[in-house]
């Protein structure tokens, strides 16, 4: 399931400085849209604004038509991939994966069955009871995209989604769009 984003004269200021401004862009539902620019340009800061770690400043995001003004990030139809993964060194697999169910208060069955099937479906059935240091730069951020699956976002987020993978392994997916 997808849904519309449309960000209207949306700005983000930290102070006095523009972060974003008066960005205006529709994404319908099952398109796959990408913010280029050069570091520091406010690609994140949009992603942060669309998933709601971060209000404008100024103009509004809709998701649906609906706009998303106060609802925080747990109760948008949204999951946002970070840069750095954003994983706990401290949970195993199955759980850094089954986070964000615990969080919407799904049952520990329903949990550990929906993290079962992530890991299947990232190539790591077996291994949730490793820990995250154990894991390869590619295995974390294959797990990381298994966290954001497992509430079935309308909107999927991804913040730099190769910059874990190495060169020779990003420039093949690159050769693949």
């Amino acid at each position: 399931m997808s849904a519309d984003v449309e960000l209207s004269d949306v700005s983000v200021t930290f102070g006095s400085f523009y972060a974003a401004k008066n960005v205006n862009v529709k994404v319908n539902g099952g398109e796959f849209f990408s913010f280029l620019g050069p570091s520091g340009c406010g690609k994140t800061t949009l992603l942060r604004a669309i998933s709601g770690f971060q209000e404008p400043s100024e103009g509004k995001v809709l998701i649906d038509n609906k706009d998303m003004s106060g609802i925080g990030p747990n109760k948008r139809p949204t999951a946002l991939i970070f840069q750095n993964l954003a994983l706990f060194p401290l949970m195993s697999v199955s759980e850094n994966i089954a986070f964000s169910l615990e969080v919407r208060g799904v049952s520990k069955e329903e949990r550990k069955k929906r993290a079962d099937e992530l890991l299947e479906l990232i190539a790591l059935e077996g291994q949730g009871d490793k820990k995250v240091h154990q894991l390869s730069g590619g295995q974390k951020q294959r797990v990381a995209i298994a966290r954001a699956l497992a509430v079935e976002p309308k909107v999927l987020l991804l913040d730099e989604p190769l910059s874990a993978l190495d060169l020779k392994t990003s420039s093949k997916n690159e050769n693949r769009t």
